[in-house]
C-alpha cells in the first residue's frame, strides 16, 4: 500500500508540474539500437536507459545500469547513399565538400514526402532499485518535398534536449508466480527546429563571405518546451509472459517561440547557461514571437513479452507491440501498420543476435558486451508514406557506450 501511495504521490506531482503548459509536440524519444534490431518493439522488454523512453514500469526489475556515455549515430538511405557520388566526393574532399554534398543528397536522394538524413543521440543514464534518470541530446537532419526534385527539396536541423526521471514499483500478487508492475516517468524536453532550407538558400550561405554569420542572421528558429508524463504497467506471469501497457505522452504540452535569428536564439541559449554571447548581431535585433500551442494526442501502447530463463548460456526474449490502442480499435488506425515485433538472442553473455519486423518490414541486428564497453548496431527498415510500401528507408544505427548496461 505504501508503495502504490508513493507512485500515485510522484504521478500527481509530475501532472502538476505540466498543467501550465497548453501545447503538445511530436513525442522524443532516442533511436534505440535495441530496439530497432527488433523491429521497433519493446514496450515489454525495455531494459535500461530504453526504459525510461518505451515503458517505466519495467524499472520495476531493480536492476543496476549506468551509461557515462552512450553515443549512437543513424544514417538514413544506407544503400542510395552507396549507390551515388557521395562516397567520392567524402574521398575527394575540398573546401567545396559540404555543398556538394548537399547537392548530391538532394539531387539523388531525396524523394517525394518526408524523410531523415542523419540522427545523433549522446546521453547518459542510471537506473537502479526501481528509480531512473538520465540526459540526452538529439540532432536530427529531416527532408521534406513535394515531388523530390532539387528545387522543392528542403532540409531542416532539429535538436531536443531531454532529462527524464521515473520511478517503477513490483506488487506481488501470486509470490514467485504473478506480480504487478506499476511506473510512471517525466521529462523535461526542449526542442528547437529550423525553417526548412531549400538548395537556392544553402548555395547563398556558402557562397557569402561569411557562411556562418550569414546562417546566423538568416535562419528561421522555433524553440519550446515540455513536460510529457508515461505511465506504464506490466503484469508478470510465470515462465516469463509479461503482458504490458503504457499511456504516452500524457499532457505533453509545449510552449513554443518564433526566433527571427538562429544567432537570437543561440545567444539565449548560452545566457541561460551562464556564458557569454557567442554570436555578434550585425542585422536587427532578433524578434521573438509570443508562445502558441501545438498539440498532439496522448496515446496508448500495449506489448507482449516472453523471457523464459534458459540458462546464463542462452538468453532468448520475443516482444510484440502495437501502438495507438485505441486508433486501432475506433478503426483511425490499421492493425498492420501499428504492430511490430522481435526477438533477441543471447548468447554467453557477451554476444546479442536481434531480428524484427515492423509494418512488413524487416530489421536484424547485433549487441557485443566487452565488460565495460558495449557496441550495438542496427540495420533496418520504415515506412515513411502514408501506407506501407508508398516510401520505403533503410538506416544503420551504431551504439557505443561504457558503463554497465544492463541488457
Amino acid at each position: 500500500m505504501k508503495k502504490l501511495l508513493l507512485i500515485t504521490l510522484f504521478v500527481i506531482l509530475s501532472l502538476g508540474l505540466v498543467t501550465a503548459a497548453d501545447a503538445t509536440s511530436f513525442p522524443f524519444k532516442p533511436i534505440s539500437a535495441r530496439t530497432e534490431g527488433m523491429g521497433g518493439a519493446g514496450v515489454a522488454t525495455a531494459k535500461a536507459t530504453d526504459s525510461l523512453f518505451m515503458n517505466p514500469a519495467t524499472l520495476a526489475h531493480g536492476k543496476f545500469s549506468l551509461n557515462m556515455p552512450s553515443v549512437s549515430l543513424t544514417v538514413f538511405n544506407v544503400l542510395d547513399i552507396l549507390n551515388s557520388d557521395i562516397p567520392q566526393i567524402i574521398e575527394t574532399g575540398g573546401d567545396d565538400m559540404p555543398l556538394n554534398l548537399a547537392m548530391e543528397f538532394l539531387n539523388k536522394i531525396v524523394t517525394a514526402g518526408r524523410g531523415e538524413i542523419l540522427t545523433t543521440d549522446v546521453g547518459v543514464s542510471f537506473t537502479g532499485g526501481g528509480f531512473g534518470l538520465g540526459v540526452n541530446v538529439q540532432e536530427q537532419l529531416h527532408t521534406i518535398s513535394s515531388d523530390g526534385s532539387l528545387t522543392n527539396d528542403k532540409i531542416i536541423a532539429e535538436v531536443n534536449v531531454a532529462a527524464p526521471i521515473g520511478l517503477g514499483f513490483r506488487f506481488n500478487l501470486v509470490p514467485d508466480a504473478i506480480s504487478l508492475d506499476v511506473g510512471a516517468s517525466v521529462k523535461f524536453v526542449y526542442r528547437a527546429y529550423t525553417q526548412k532550407i531549400g538548395a537556392v538558400q544553402l548555395t547563398s550561405l556558402v557562397e557569402s563571405d561569411d557562411p556562418m554569420q550569414s546562417l546566423m542572421e538568416n535562419t528561421l528558429v522555433t524553440a519550446g518546451w515540455a513536460l510529457p508524463i508515461d505511465i506504464g504497467v506490466n503484469l508478470n506471469l510465470p515462465v516469463g509472459l509479461r503482458v504490458s501497457a503504457v499511456a504516452r505522452n500524457i499532457n505533453g504540452n509545449y510552449n513554443m517561440k518564433d526566433y527571427t535569428e538562429l544567432g537570437g536564439w543561440l545567444n539565449e541559449m548560452t545566457s541561460l547557461a551562464g556564458m557569454d554571447p557567442i554570436y555578434q548581431d550585425n542585422a536587427p535585433a532578433t524578434d521573438i514571437g509570443a508562445e502558441y500551442a501545438v498539440q498532439v494526442p496522448w496515446t496508448l501502447d500495449a506489448g507482449f513479452g516472453w523471457a523464459p530463463y534458459i540458462g546464463k548460456a542462452l538468453q532468448p526474449s520475443l516482444a510484440v507491440d502495437l501502438s495507438d490502442v485505441l486508433g486501432v480499435i475506433d478503426g483511425s488506425k490499421k492493425l498492420l501498420d501499428n504492430a511490430s515485433a522481435g526477438v533477441e538472442l543471447k548468447l554467453l553473455s557477451f554476444l546479442t543476435a536481434r531480428a524484427g519486423i515492423n509494418k512488413g518490414y524487416y530489421s536484424v541486428g547485433v549487441g557485443l558486451d566487452l565488460l565495460i564497453a558495449h557496441l550495438d548496431v542496427s540495420y533496418f527498415v520504415r515506412e515513411f508514406g502514408v501506407e506501407i510500401g508508398d516510401k520505403r528507408v533503410d538506416a544503420l544505427t551504431i551504439r557505443f557506450n561504457l558503463g554497465v548496461d544492463g541488457q
